[in-house]
């Protein structure tokens, strides 16, 4: 399991005081990083709105008054298209815990939460969050999303070319330049670092 410092976000949204408490201090003993909770969907919504407040992670409960879990992951994902989200949820939620799944949730947890089970859980939408925040920070040119664009839907280079109106020599050149840049080797790679620049989503994969 990887070592995180208090660079590390995360967001925990519950509308039980101690359900908030309990998980806060598990989280940033266990990770080393810093825990913001909100008791509801909204506020932790308005903080998402603010490009200075970081947040690495998401964890939301289902089953909130005002807003649910599931309408304020949809609100995060247009927000911050690379953000992961793991999704709390009651024995009884188990239909609206995966109709998360569809909208982008990362995974799920079924209460009482079990740390055997939180633990790799939340280790791994870190580590996910963690790279796709650094790819989504990464400065490239409009010419270049574009081809990331077409490549995560499937595109080839000839056919690249011939929508953009370029030669394919032009798109192989800025195809090299975004593999540089992103720190990838394959074309699997590329898709998820449009997925993380909200370029396209899994949805539609």
């Amino acid at each position: 399991m990887g070592t995180y410092t208090k660079e590390a976000s995360i967001f925990f949204v519950d509308d039980e005081a101690d359900i908030r408490k309990i998980v806060r201090i598990t989280l940033e003993d266990k990770f080393n990083c810093y825990v913001k909770c909100f008791d509801n969907g909204s506020a932790c919504v308005e903080a998402l709105k603010n490009p200075q407040r970081e947040c690495d992670l998401l964890i939301t409960d289902v089953r909130m008054p005002q807003m649910d879990g599931v309408a304020l992951l949809q609100e995060a994902k247009q927000l911050r298209p690379w953000l992961s989200v793991l999704i709390l949820s009651a024995h009884g939620n188990v239909p609206l815990a995966v109709k998360a799944l569809k909208s982008g949730a990362f995974d799920f947890i079924e209460k009482p939460i079990d740390t055997d089970i939180l633990f790799p859980l939340v280790a791994s939408a870190l580590q996910r969050g963690l790279k796709a925040g650094k790819i989504a920070g990464t400065p490239i040119t409009n010419s270049e999303r574009e081809i990331l664009k077409l490549i995560a839907e499937g595109k080839s280079n000839s056919e690249m070319a011939a929508y953009l109106h370029r030669s394919i020599r032009t798109v192989e050149r800025h195809r090299y330049f975004l593999m540089r840049k992103l720190n990838v080797s394959s074309p699997a790679e590329l898709t998820k670092a449009a997925i993380a620049l909200g370029l396209t989503s899994p949805e539609i994969l």
